[in-house]
């Protein structure tokens, strides 16, 4: 389920409300960075918009959980940086029990604050959505019109938390979010906010980043545990 905003209307004139961003600076030396999202969740919450809630995954979910711990177990992972919402850090713990790496639980990488829109239903989530549409477009950088988060607010916690987490390492997992990890790429690679939700993972599937001092470069997107790291 992808809580995508709806499709851009017609532009009014005047200004873009999507404008385009500088890439963020690559890190100092050379590391590989798996940003994964969680596997499925529990069917009482998949057709909502849980959000930041403390969901469990479902039984498939645990299996795609061992699963992406296990495609992971070749990459030399040194550390796995985790969200404390209990269905992206049981994946960090199970890739750096299996991986043997360092585990980290940042409370920064926790899905995204839909504020008074979290739990809805898919159809009334969408509905809202609609309405808001025109809003939205004009700053999606700014925009909290649910009560919660902004792109603004997301990106300024995931980043920092990256940012801390590939410090003295060269093979990390991020164990987090779709939200979080779209909002991470895009800051990484330049993406306006809007343009952002191309980037959507299926649940337990990943994307790979390669920072080095010339910048940030997406190596592979949308990776499922049955292909090899």
């Amino acid at each position: 389920m992808h809580l995508h905003p709806p499709p851009r209307p017609e532009p009014p004139p005047g200004p873009p409300g999507d404008p385009p961003r500088e890439p963020a600076p690559g890190p100092k030396s050379e590391v590989r960075v798996w940003l994964v999202r969680h596997g499925e969740v529990n069917e009482t919450f998949a057709g909502r918009a849980y959000g930041s809630r403390d969901v469990p995954l479902s039984p498939r979910g645990e299996d795609q959980t061992r699963a992406a711990a296990e495609a992971l177990a070749t990459a030399e992972i040194q550390r796995v940086v985790a969200s404390p919402l209990k269905r992206a850090q049981s994946l960090g713990e199970a890739i750096a029990a299996r991986s043997g790496a360092e585990l980290r639980v940042d409370p920064r990488l926790g899905e995204l604050d839909r504020g008074q829109w979290q739990e809805l239903e898919r159809a009334e989530y969408s509905a809202r959505w609609a309405a808001q549409a025109e809003e939205y477009w004009s700053d999606p950088a700014r925009w909290c019109g649910h009560g919660g988060e902004s792109e603004t607010d997301l990106c300024a916690r995931t980043w920092a938390a990256f940012e801390e987490a590939t410090v003295d390492v060269s093979r990390l997992v991020v164990a987090a979010h779709r939200n979080v990890v779209r909002s991470i790429l895009a800051h990484a690679l330049g993406l306006p906010f809007g343009q952002s939700h191309a980037l959507s993972l299926d649940p337990v599937h990943g994307a790979l980043l390669k920072g080095s001092e010339s910048g940030w470069t997406l190596v592979r997107f949308g990776v499922g545990p049955e292909a090899q790291p």
